[in-house]
């Protein structure tokens, strides 16, 4: 799982041009993925081996836990960079405005 998220990473710097990095906060989520998908692999092995309906039925919930969690965690990891918001063309308007009072300033002050 963490090299496909790995590779995913890399095929965005390559689209993008740009050499893209986990951030801190993201390695630590891939961490908790990490785990997460460990404990699943033990508990699943867990409820092969088990025989008692009761143990079972623990199991198959804790199971569908952790599959919740880690559904949760990979929303929180995206490899590519997050596009900028379209402009509504009101805020296209007031934000050429504004540029246009800053630019006739910084000419008036010889900038």
């Amino acid at each position: 799982m963490l090299a496909d998220l790995n590779s995913e990473l890399t095929a965005a710097s390559r689209r993008r041009g740009l050499k893209l990095e986990w951030s801190p906060s993201e390695e630590a989520i891939l961490g908790l993925i990490s785990a997460t998908i460990d404990r699943k692999v033990g508990l699943s092995r867990e409820y092969g081996k088990c025989d008692s309906p009761s143990l079972k039925v623990k199991l198959s919930a804790e199971l569908r836990q952790l599959e919740t969690q880690l559904a949760r965690l990979l929303k929180q990891v995206s490899p590519d960079v997050p596009v900028a918001p379209r402009l509504s063309p009101t805020s296209r308007k007031a934000q050429t405005a504004a540029n246009a009072r800053w630019e006739r300033e910084r000419r008036a002050q010889g900038l």
